[in-house]
């Protein structure tokens, strides 16, 4: 069965254990997981080799390089802050990092934010286009199209 939803439920149940655990003082687990999406892409979280407190959670897409040129690193550092690693781990096109020493109180808030890590890298192409038209009006027609290779046989 496939699930449709703007998150990765499985990605988000996945640190809210690790979190919840954390927070009632259980020891740190090692892990190391690999999610595909419905759509390609693939979420690796583990924990830090060395130092089981952190918990890094990548994303890999084929076409993260054309998302990036619509603004997609402005847009995630806006959402993820602290969390957002300047470089992501090999292999990967964004990389988070999480303490488990030093969780906020609103960890669930963090966990649903990192579920929506491929929705918030579209989001740059979106908010761009969407800014774009309302401050041109009727003159936006003809403006440059962005063109995302979403699959190999699709674009967006």
């Amino acid at each position: 069965m496939i699930f449709l939803e703007i998150l990765n439920r499985a990605v988000e149940e996945s640190l809210l254990y690790r979190f919840e655990n954390a927070k009632n003082g259980l020891k740190f687990e090692k892990f190391n997981q690999t999610l595909a999406d419905f759509d390609g892409a693939i979420y690796h979280l583990r924990s830090v080799p060395n130092d089981r407190s952190k918990i890094l959670v990548s994303i890999t897409l084929n076409f993260f390089q054309e998302l990036q040129e619509h603004g997609a690193n402005e847009v995630l550092r806006r959402e993820y802050g602290q969390y957002l690693l300047n470089k992501p781990e090999d292999g990967c096109s964004v990389s988070l990092l999480y303490d488990l020493e030093h969780l906020p109180e609103d960890y669930a808030l963090i966990a649903q934010k990192a579920a929506l890590l491929k929705r918030n890298c579209f989001a740059a192409v979106f908010e761009k286009f969407f800014e774009f038209h309302a401050s041109m009006g009727e003159d936006a027609v003809g403006c440059k199209k962005a063109v995302i290779h979403y699959r190999p046989d699709e674009t967006l």
